[in-house]
């Protein structure tokens, strides 16, 4: 049976007489929040922009999505052009940014991605396209003080290639129901800033990997496909930022993993390789 709306139109009907230019259009931007481990730190992927707005700022890989395209495949297209990284990236959406004055240019809402990757991929960076520079920044955020209503710290990104250094202090703050989370400059300790309201993403990221890279086994996007347990114990105190006790992380750890059956050599000594289950959160003993 065919179904007909109030006008007694099809679907057909409806669609040929739709004036898509009754709403204005709004621009969509997909921005990446692109992280790996190297020499036991943190880094995020940052652009140095060439062109306005925010012109010489830096920035998250990121471009507008063209009218027919997916917003999984923008984020592919938009990484290669401006990093030259084509492979090996996990991403999934973090969050969804629509302040109506965020762009000077016209109404843009950005669908910003966590996004990891091996950091063999470090080696094939390079700026491109609407991008001056490229750097891998060591990130981390530290809590400075909190309390039951507010929580105040600092998202800290620094490039030593570049000599630029950014630190933004943080502030979440219980409002209602809800923590509503503010960020400023701290200019006396910055060389250099980050565009638009890019630093929101990159704190929303650094919450996410710090209490659940592990939990959700998105850490193991850092790795690659066969690990030893201290290889991954090496990655996970460099996404949280400090040791963690050895025996119980890896009695933790082990129920994420496979056993490859392989053996590496490190410091003269063999250590058994793993790979991550991606099924163990179905497994019994996690139910």
């Amino acid at each position: 049976m065919e179904l007909l709306n109030e006008k007694g139109q099809n679907l057909e009907q409806f669609l040929a007489e739709y004036d898509e230019t009754k709403f204005r259009r709004p621009s969509n931007t997909v921005d990446m929040i692109l992280m790996t481990v190297s020499q036991a730190k943190l880094k995020l992927l940052l652009i140095r922009r060439k062109d306005h707005p925010f012109i010489y700022d830096w920035a998250l890989p990121g471009g507008f999505v063209n009218f027919d395209e997916d917003l999984e495949t923008a984020v592919s297209r938009e990484l290669a052009e401006e990093t030259n990284i084509t492979k090996d990236t996990y991403f999934r959406q973090l969050y969804t940014f629509g302040k109506s004055d965020r762009d000077p240019r016209t109404r843009i809402i950005t669908t910003a991605y966590l996004s990891m990757t091996p950091e063999e991929n470090i080696r094939h960076t390079r700026a491109g396209d609407d991008a001056a520079d490229a750097g891998w920044f060591t990130v981390s955020k530290k809590i400075i003080d909190t309390d039951t209503d507010c929580r105040k710290s600092q998202v800290i990104l620094e490039c030593e290639d570049n000599c630029v250094r950014m630190v933004y202090d943080v502030l979440d703050q219980v409002n209602s129901n809800y923590v509503q989370t503010d960020s400023v400059l701290n200019e006396a300790e910055s060389n250099a800033k980050l565009a638009a309201d890019h630093i929101k993403a990159i704190n929303m990221a650094m919450d996410q990997v710090q209490h659940r890279a592990a939990s959700t086994g998105i850490l193991f996007n850092l790795l690659p496909e066969e690990f030893t347990l201290r290889e991954v114990q090496n990655v996970y105190e460099a996404v949280i930022g400090r040791k963690t006790d050895t025996g119980n992380f890896r009695r933790d750890i082990r129920k994420m993993l496979k056993e490859t059956g392989k053996k590496k050599k490190v410091s003269g000594k063999y250590a058994a390789l793993y790979s991550f289950n991606p099924l163990y959160s179905y497994m019994e003993e996690n139910l």
